[in-house]
């Protein structure tokens, strides 16, 4: 063979090597992307050991007093953090605060954490009443324990099932954009209020003109601003946000970008990519705060009490706020807490700094007899929602 053709074949042999060796980049490329969307829980939404207390199959608990707590630790609750603890015997429940759970520089007063706590205890109740309990329920029942926040006496009954219990598996917080061409009738709005007349010193105001959405919008994407701002809350808030389907499924708390609203096709991307730094998150949060959330709110809703600091009138609050998530769950209201104004007013308090957004807060209220202490928005929602992750009845078991 003369070297003219040795030096031809060996371009030959060289080219189909590189052909070759392309495709199996492309072979092995595409095979590690697969097995990256199953180990990140692409196709999996909702599935898995994380969303099991989801189901509403609940017969191996039929008429216990477990059952009661299956549907208890699927009540709103802030950071999805489940600060609850549960003593369960054959005639009572006791709910406990778990303070290894709070949100810290987050949440410094503890607002949102007996606010979660009140969500829990109305599910606990619409749980006894559709299991064929009469519930009794007391507040701090204990001065010996202050965690304990509540204890529920049962007793035998007949069985009522009511629309709201229905709707305790359905409920999910809608992150997403709302239809702005949709507006929440004033009727939907009185019939929501009545739902909460009977929990005493709790009230509800509803803010749809756009010059009010627009003063709330801003000023909720302004506390937003300054909670990334603050290292430590920004550092509290960003520990609950979980991107590993691993970590999800073992942890079972958190948020994560199934809850977020978003297509298919962002929530997919999320979760190949790598993880976002703390950074981007916080530039993520201020970005949906001022493009979605706010930007899309048919109207806001201002829950208040007579005494923002007693735990018992929290709780009454959270018990309101679960009330009032639930029927919109039924009516097909999306509905989503955005409270960054109520925690920065938090934070100005426990440091004792100028109350900038404690003042804004009293100026939305209006009224010196009402404390605001939790913010949420409404509208039709434009996309479903998938559910958060949840721990088990036996993990949330004194």
């Amino acid at each position: 063979m003369s070297a003219k053709e040795k030096k031809a074949l060996d371009n030959i042999t060289r080219r189909t090597f590189i052909k070759k060796l392309g495709g199996g980049i492309l072979v092995v490329s595409f095979a590690g992307l697969t097995w990256r969307m199953f180990d990140q829980g692409v196709f999996s939404t909702g599935e898995g050991p994380a969303y099991e207390p989801w189901d509403t199959d609940k017969e191996i608990l039929e008429s216990k007093p477990l059952a009661l707590v299956s549907d208890a630790i699927l009540a709103s609750n802030p950071h999805n953090t489940q600060p609850w603890l549960f003593k369960v015997t054959d005639s009572s429940i006791e709910l406990y605060a778990d303070e290894s759970r709070n949100l810290g520089a987050f949440d410094p007063l503890r607002r949102e954490m007996f606010i979660g706590l009140g969500c829990a205890i109305e599910n606990l109740m619409l749980s006894a009443y559709a299991h064929g309990y009469e519930p009794k329920l007391r507040y701090k029942p204990n001065s010996l324990e202050p965690a304990c926040i509540a204890r529920i006496d049962l007793t035998q009954s007949e069985k009522d099932t009511s629309p709201l219990y229905k709707a305790i598996p359905q409920r999910h917080t809608h992150r997403g954009e709302y239809n702005t061409d949709r507006l929440v009738p004033k009727t939907t709005l009185r019939d929501i209020e009545n739902l909460i007349k009977d929990e005493k010193k709790v009230n509800v105001s509803w803010f749809s003109s756009s010059k009010e959405k627009q003063n709330i919008g801003d000023l909720i994407v302004e506390a937003t601003e300054a909670i990334i701002a603050d290292e430590e809350m920004s550092a509290e808030s960003n520990k609950w946000f979980k991107e590993n389907w691993k970590d999800i499924q073992e942890e079972r708390d958190g948020i994560t970008l199934d809850a977020q609203g978003s297509s298919f096709f962002i929530r997919s991307m999320g979760k190949i990519l790598p993880p976002m730094s703390h950074e981007s998150n916080n530039q993520f949060w201020l970005s949906s705060t001022e493009k979605v959330h706010t930007a899309t709110a048919a109207t806001y809703g201002v829950i208040s009490v007579r005494d923002a600091n007693d735990n018992v009138q929290r709780a009454r609050a959270g018990r309101a706020w679960q009330r009032i998530h639930l029927h919109g769950t039924n009516i097909g209201l999306g509905m989503q807490p955005l409270n960054q104004l109520n925690e920065m007013a938090d934070r100005e308090k426990k440091l004792r700094i100028k109350e900038h957004f404690g003042n804004a807060m009293k100026e939305i209220t209006g009224d010196s007899a009402w404390k605001g202490i939790f913010i949420f928005r409404c509208g039709y929602p434009l996309k479903e929602t998938h559910p958060s992750p949840r721990r088990s009845v036996d993990d949330v078991i004194l």
